[in-house]
């Protein structure tokens, strides 16, 4: 059994390389003069980040069988929160320390967030979809009210270098990521806690017979997922220096489709993290040449849901055969 789910994971890398390998060598011949420049990868390395971030918070709660609908609603908010928090100490004349305190605040509204959803799914019973799904409206109302509707603009310097600045070449935003999800990787594959959840979202009640505590998983799921979504929250702050309530609002979607993409099997217990990784990489770069070869928007987001329900059909087909 062990050497089939192997075989299965591996033939399913393989096609996730071939999409990736397709997408790069499509989008090259249709833009060269444009897409294969430097300008254009480092833009990708920017972007990418904010994405990968809410990606891999949904992965995680995909993994344990659930459904996490309020990633953006999240970093709407903690965005949100840490402009005003910046604003009201000083903006732009402000001095670099007020960072610390506004970040934190972000982090620590994003794990209260991720407590909440957590409160409603494994306290209360609820279904993720419907728990987070009423949350992701809470959450991004709430953004609407302490913005009261308008950007927020005026920040230190410093705060900007986050989500533009670079280290040895490499944008920031990107070591960020990639710190992240080699994270992701040693705590599925290395620790206990990774184990447990992917026992759990096999099958929740072997996992509750063989001794793991279902409801203290669960927890600690939601309250990554939170934290995770509140540092892209915080990217997208910085790279575009404001914060607005509607940003980001579609990131949700392509959240979910990367992670089930990247092959995180939406009825729980598989996933892996260099997956995730490869299908973050293929969408960005999808997303990159629609806006060089100015597609419109509603046309990126029929092209998103689309590629969900065909990813979602074959996946189910396959998993009939075998």
């Amino acid at each position: 059994m062990t050497k089939i789910l192997y075989s299965l994971k591996t033939m399913h890398l393989a096609r996730l390389l071939l999409i990736f390998l397709t997408t790069l060598i499509l989008i090259s011949v249709l833009a060269p003069s444009s897409f294969l420049t430097g300008a254009s990868f480092r833009s990708m390395a920017v972007q990418m980040p904010e994405l990968g971030f809410l990606s891999i918070a949904a992965a995680m709660v995909l993994i344990s069988g659930g459904i996490d609908l309020s990633v953006t609603g999240v970093a709407i908010m903690s965005g949100v929160l840490a402009a005003l928090i910046m604003k009201m100490l000083g903006g732009t004349e402000a001095s670099s320390t007020v960072i610390i305190p506004a970040i934190l605040a972000a982090l620590g509204i994003g794990c209260l967030c991720g407590l909440l959803n957590a409160v409603l799914v494994a306290g209360l019973g609820l279904a993720p979809m419907l728990a987070t799904l009423g949350t992701s409206n809470l959450f991004t109302g709430l953004g609407i009210v302490l913005s009261k509707g308008s950007a927020v603009t005026g920040f230190p310097s410093a705060f900007q270098m986050i989500g533009n600045g670079s280290f040895l070449g490499i944008p920031i935003p990107m070591i960020l990521f990639l710190l992240a999800i080699s994270g992701m990787a040693f705590i599925l594959r290395r620790t206990k806690y990774g184990f447990r959840l992917f026992m759990y979202g096999t099958n929740p009640t072997a996992s509750f017979f063989s001794g793991v505590n279902n409801t203290r998983v669960l927890f600690i799921t939601y309250t990554i997922s939170g934290i995770v979504s509140s540092i892209a929250g915080i990217l997208m702050v910085s790279r575009i220096n404001t914060a607005k309530a509607d940003y980001g609002s579609s990131y949700g979607l392509q959240a979910l489709l990367i992670a089930v993409l990247g092959g995180i099997d939406p009825s729980g217990g598989s996933g892996r993290a260099i997956g995730l990784l490869l299908s973050i990489v293929t969408l960005q770069i999808i997303s990159s040449g629609f806006n060089l070869m100015h597609i419109n928007a509603f046309i990126k987001d029929l092209t998103w849901g689309l590629l969900l329900l065909l990813i979602m059909v074959w996946n189910y087909a396959r998993q009939r055969k075998e």
